[in-house]
């Protein structure tokens, strides 16, 4: 991403990962945004644009995220033995029942 440790990608480089960034690496490159706007040695212009290179960093991660989820559900739903787990454990009136 960036040859020193700390510091933000480039906006360039932050765009790249907006498009096509894989989770890891854009959600290591908004917590490097964060830090750098956390500093507040930029101008307002300066700041307004990080703040936007950051929220679409932002949008990414949570994209990949929500594309991860669904790919789960799918899974669980393709998969009779985890749907009948869930259904046995689900159908318990308390979660302790032997407790008592």
């Amino acid at each position: 991403m960036n040859d020193v440790a700390g510091s933000p990608p480039s906006l360039e480089t932050i765009s790249t990962l907006v498009e096509v960034g894989a989770f890891e690496e854009t959600l290591s490159a908004l917590e490097l945004v964060v830090e750098h706007l956390e500093h507040g040695r930029l101008t307002m212009d300066e700041s307004i644009a990080w703040y936007e290179a950051g929220l679409g960093l932002m949008r990414r991660c949570s994209q990949l995220l929500e594309q991860a989820e669904l790919r789960i559900s799918a899974l669980d739903a393709d998969n009779p033995v985890w749907a009948d787990r869930n259904r046995t454990t689900s159908s318990d009136d308390s979660w302790d029942a032997d407790a008592s």
